[in-house]
């Protein structure tokens, strides 16, 4: 059971974030607020990592939440400046 609520998140990164995939640099979010390489974070969105399963635990789901309303409040702020 746990196996498929595993399966169920990893779905759901990949669906919530697909409305705006293209949009973020992934490289900078993930140096910058994770400090770590641009392809730690696709293997993070892929779920695998050299064959072994590889997903988002909670700090770094919180990670991503928080750079992801980071971005945003910095691009609405820019935006009002114009």
């Amino acid at each position: 059971m746990a196996q498929i609520a595993t399966m169920q998140q990893k779905a759901n990164v990949k669906q919530v974030l697909a409305d705006v995939y293209e949009e973020v640099n992934w490289a900078y979010l993930a140096k910058n607020y994770f400090g770590k390489s641009r392809s730690w974070l696709y293997h993070k969105f892929s779920g695998r990592n050299n064959g072994v399963e590889d997903d988002f635990n909670d700090i770094d789901r919180d990670k991503l939440k928080f750079a992801l309303n980071d971005i945003a409040m910095r691009l609405m702020a820019t935006a009002d400046k114009l």
